[in-house]
C-alpha cells in the first residue's frame, strides 16, 4: 500500500513539473525569454513561488527544461525518421508539408520556439546556447543520414557535401518561419516552403 502511495505522489510530482515546463515554453513562445518572468508562470499555473522553486533553481533551469524536454523531444519526432523512406528527399518535403499543415498558423504567429531562443539568447547566455546547439546538431544529424541515404541510392550526386546542404536546408527553412513571422502571414510560410522543396527536389540526379 504504501508503494502505491509513493508512485501517486512521484506521479502527482511529475506531472506538476511537466505543467511548469509546458507553461513556460508557451509563455516563452508567446513573449520572450528575457520577458517571462518566474511570475508569470505561476500565475497561468495558479501555483506559489514555492512550487516551482521545489523543481527549479532558477529560471535558466526552467529554460533548459523546456529547450530538452519539449523542444528537442519535438525535432528528433518530426525529423528523426524521413530517411527511412526510400525516396528521403520526398520524404523530407512531406515532413515540410506535415509541418505547414499542422503548425502554420502558430509559426506565422508567434515564430520557431527554437529559432527564436537562438535569436534571443545566443550571444547572451553561452549555457542556454549550448543547449540549443545540440538540437541544431540533431537535426542537421538527421539531415545529413537522409541526404547520405540518397546519396548511397543514387538519388543525389555523388559529389554532393551533405553537410552544407544540410545546413542550407535548415537555414532556409528557420529563414521561412522568420519571413511569416514578420508578416504575420501563413501565405509567406507557404511560399517560402514552396521553395524550399523545389530546392530539395532539384538535388535529384539527373
Amino acid at each position: 500500500m504504501a508503494g502505491k502511495k509513493d508512485e501517486d505522489r512521484k506521479d502527482i510530482k511529475d506531472s506538476r513539473r511537466k505543467e511548469i515546463v509546458n507553461a513556460a515554453f508557451e509563455l516563452m513562445l508567446e513573449k520572450g525569454y528575457e520577458d517571462t518572468g518566474i511570475q508569470d508562470i505561476l500565475s497561468k499555473i495558479g501555483a506559489t513561488k514555492g512550487c516551482i522553486y521545489y523543481y527549479f533553481k532558477s529560471k535558466k533551469d526552467v529554460a533548459i527544461a523546456v529547450i530538452e524536454e519539449v523542444i528537442k523531444p519535438h525535432y528528433q519526432s518530426v525529423w528523426g525518421d524521413f530517411y527511412k523512406s526510400d525516396d528521403p528527399l520526398k520524404a523530407l518535403c512531406h515532413v515540410i508539408d506535415g509541418i505547414y499543415d499542422s503548425d502554420a498558423a502558430r509559426l506565422s504567429k508567434t515564430g520557431c520556439p527554437l529559432g527564436n531562443l537562438i535569436l534571443e539568447i545566443s550571444a547572451k547566455d553561452a549555457v542556454l546556447a549550448n543547449h540549443t546547439n545540440a538540437v541544431i546538431t540533431i537535426w542537421r544529424s538527421f539531415l545529413e543520414t537522409g541526404l547520405k541515404k540518397a546519396k548511397d541510392i543514387g538519388i543525389i550526386p555523388k559529389s554532393f557535401d551533405i553537410s552544407k546542404v544540410s545546413d542550407f536546408i535548415i537555414a532556409s527553412f528557420e529563414g521561412c518561419i522568420m519571413m511569416s513571422k514578420s508578416n504575420q502571414s501563413k501565405e509567406t510560410l507557404k511560399g517560402c516552403f514552396s521553395s524550399l522543396k523545389n530546392y530539395i527536389s532539384s538535388l535529384r540526379a539527373g
